[in-house]
């Protein structure tokens, strides 16, 4: 695993946003202040972590046939967990990011690196990946702020 390479990939060789052009319709619809484009970028580095990490772990386990079904289980239980916490602690950003939260289940971009990284790499590398692919998403919706 080197951190080096995935940094570089994350933020720029294979951003998310703005070389693959996965999660589009957050980054135009949310980035419309500085708050909500950080608050949705952080929501989306946790939910990529967390769910890069349990997928890696439980990818011997999870059969072919329904693998798919049982990522968007795992990644569903991680948005639920940010959705409640955000407004818990956070109203206003969960009232100005709104449905968007719910929909980061179906996001290709947490979907993509289930599928293309943590199910077939280690937890740590998964980890460090979701770190990565997270920071690349926050910088690209910040950038569209500012």
């Amino acid at each position: 695993m080197n951190f080096k390479k995935q940094l570089k990939e994350g933020l720029l060789t294979n951003n998310p946003v703005l070389s693959q052009l996965l999660g589009m319709c957050s980054t135009m619809a949310i980035t419309t202040t500085l708050f909500n484009g950080l608050g949705m970028g952080l929501s989306v580095t946790i939910i990529l972590i967390c769910s890069n990490v349990v997928i890696s772990a439980l990818r011997k386990i999870i059969p072919d046939k329904i693998r798919i079904a049982a990522y968007i289980v795992v990644i569903s239980g991680f948005v639920t967990m940010v959705d409640l916490l955000l407004k818990a602690y956070v109203p206003a950003l969960s009232d100005s990011l709104g449905v968007f939260i719910p929909l980061i289940v179906v996001n290709c971009i947490i979907l993509g690196r289930a599928e293309a990284f943590a199910s077939k790499n280690g937890v740590l590398a998964s980890a460090v990946d979701g770190l990565t692919q997270g920071i690349g998403y926050t910088a690209a919706d910040r950038k569209s702020v500012v």
